[in-house]
């Protein structure tokens, strides 16, 4: 296909706007969200899951085929643009190339092994720990120690030299209060202070998920400064190169700064974007099959001799199949290449 403009997709695709609108008629976002909770809340047992998910079966059902709806929309919005599919369409806005893709679909399985034999899994854990009733999240099942953002990260980051002169970063960076569950990365060209958009007012306690957050930020905070300090512009430069930069300093960061436990814990999250992916990229090439069968075969993959799922519906009360399809793509990528040896 020619290189050409990528037309992004909005609210005026008539088709695609009143299937999102049918979608959330049926149970709207922060609904889906509390569904979710309800049922996979970490202190419920298996019992009390299965009775909360008995509660929601109705609409998680009439959610199924509305979600395929949404896919089948996108995929179509795709072709009316020349491209193959909606997957195809996201590879090229986000710049991918089919070599990067196809590097990750080939060693993916190298880095989720790797991750899969040190994840903090104990003799303790339920069978049902991998059923479909279950999220595993290995961050769940380690130190619970709370962090004051962004203060002891700045400190640990001091602390084991990870960037030289970095009193003089932090200086140029502003922490500023988010209201939503996003955080973002912005860089005034005329000022040249960074502000990292952050769930903090003031000085807030987190735990490890907060302090891992944040530092995914800083990351994209401190590579954009030192690019801007050659006389160039950050954003210039292509979401590929700014997710890569702000993991090689996570990475670094998980290796100095925490506990090989944690640290472990925490590369089991690189699962959870491999687990999207490969979602997002079976049900958009091929969105004529069983979606409940995709997904289960996307966990299976991720945690290869762990889960035997067959079905799974739950992919519908992840809202970020619905608001960010394929995001992950460009994460998946990038933490392939980085832990691949």
């Amino acid at each position: 296909m020619a290189k050409t403009k990528v037309v992004p997709f909005c609210a005026d695709q008539k088709d695609f706007a009143k299937a999102l609108e049918d979608y959330w008629a049926i149970a709207g976002p922060e609904e889906i969200e509390k569904m979710k909770i309800d049922i996979f809340y970490p202190s419920k047992n298996l019992r009390q899951r299965k009775e909360a998910y008995k509660k929601h079966q109705k609409i998680i059902s009439l959610l199924k085929p509305a979600f395929r709806r949404l896919v089948i929309e996108r995929d179509r919005e795709a072709k009316a643009r020349g491209y193959k599919n909606y997957w195809e369409y996201m590879r090229e806005v986000y710049g991918i190339s089919p070599k990067k893709i196809d590097y990750f679909f080939e060693k993916a399985n190298l880095v989720i092994e790797r991750i899969n034999k040190n994840l903090p899994i104990t003799k303790k854990t339920p069978l049902w720990y991998w059923s479909k009733f279950n999220i595993p999240d290995a961050l769940d099942l380690v130190d619970s120690k709370k962090y004051l953002i962004p203060d002891d990260v700045y400190k640990m980051v001091k602390s084991e030299k990870i960037v030289p002169n970095f009193e003089e970063f932090i200086k140029r960076i502003k922490v500023v209060q988010k209201t939503d569950f996003c955080p973002a990365t912005l860089f005034d060209k005329n000022t040249g202070i960074i502000n990292i958009e952050f769930l903090v007012e003031g000085r807030k306690i987190y735990r490890i998920y907060g302090l891992l957050t944040f530092v995914h930020e800083l990351g994209h905070a401190i590579s954009m400064l030192k690019y801007a300090d050659k006389g160039l512009d950050p954003y210039k430069k292509s979401r590929y190169w700014h997710e890569k930069e702000a993991y090689k300093f996570k990475f670094n960061f998980e290796d100095k700064c925490l506990p090989e436990k944690v640290k472990n814990a925490s590369r089991g999250e690189i699962l959870n974007d491999f687990l999207s992916t490969f979602f997002d990229y079976d049900i958009y090439t091929n969105p004529n099959q069983s979606f409940d069968k995709a997904y289960a075969r996307a966990i299976n993959r991720v945690y290869p001799g762990k889960p035997f799922q067959k079905i799974n519906p739950f992919y519908v009360l992840e809202n970020g199949f619905v608001f960010r399809p394929c995001s992950t793509l460009t994460a998946s990528i990038v933490q392939t290449e980085l832990l691949k040896t």
